[in-house]
C-alpha cells in the first residue's frame, strides 16, 4: 500500500469521526426535547426590557464580571462541596443570551448567589469588597452610580432558583 494512499485514508477516516463528533455535540441537542425545554428558573430569567434586573445584566456584561465568576453549577464534587446551590440544567438557560457561563471561575460562581446573600451584601460588597470578604481581590466598583449599583443588585438577587 502506497504512503500517500494510506495518509489520505486516515485524513479521510479523521475527518469523518471529526464531523460525526461535530454533529452528535452541536445538531443533536436540538433535536432533544429536554435539552430544548424551559423550566421556572429561565422563566424567573426572562427579564421585562427596562427592568432593573435587565440593566443590571447588561451592567455584569459591561463590566465584564463574567471574566472572573461563572454562572454554572456542575455535578461534580467540587462544585458540590462547596454547597452553591442545585446542579444547573440545560433548561436554565433557555433565556439567558449572551450565556454568561464564564469559563474562569475567579471569584465564586453567581448562578444562585440571590439565595446565598442579601441585597445589602452585594451593594456593600461591590462598594467595598475588602471590607466585606476579607483578602478578596475583587476591585470596587464604587465608580457606578447609584441606579447602576441598584441594578446590578437587583440582577444578582435574581440568580436565585426560581420558587
Amino acid at each position: 500500500m502506497d504512503m500517500e494512499k494510506s495518509a489520505l485514508g486516515i485524513f479521510i477516516a479523521a475527518l469523518v469521526l471529526f464531523m460525526m463528533g461535530t454533529f452528535a455535540t452541536i445538531i443533536l441537542p436540538f433535536y432533544d426535547d429536554e435539552m430544548m425545554a424551559t423550566n421556572k428558573n429561565s422563566e424567573a430569567r426572562a427579564y421585562a426590557d427596562g427592568s432593573a434586573e435587565a440593566s443590571g445584566r447588561e451592567i455584569y456584561i459591561r463590566e465584564g464580571c463574567n471574566t472572573c465568576h461563572t454562572q454554572v453549577v456542575r455535578p461534580v464534587k467540587a462544585d458540590l462541596a462547596m454547597n452553591i446551590g442545585p446542579v444547573t440544567v440545560p433548561a436554565d438557560y433557555q433565556n439567558d443570551s449572551p450565556h454568561l457561563w464564564g469559563s474562569n471561575r475567579t471569584g465564586p460562581d453567581l448562578m444562585w448567589v440571590g439565595a446565598r446573600t442579601s441585597a445589602e451584601w452585594n451593594l456593600e460588597h461591590l462598594k467595598d469588597p475588602q471590607k466585606v470578604v476579607d483578602g478578596s481581590i475583587m476591585p470596587s466598583y464604587d465608580y457606578l452610580s447609584e441606579t447602576d449599583l441598584n441594578d446590578l443588585v437587583a440582577y444578582l438577587m435574581s440568580l436565585k432558583p426560581a420558587q
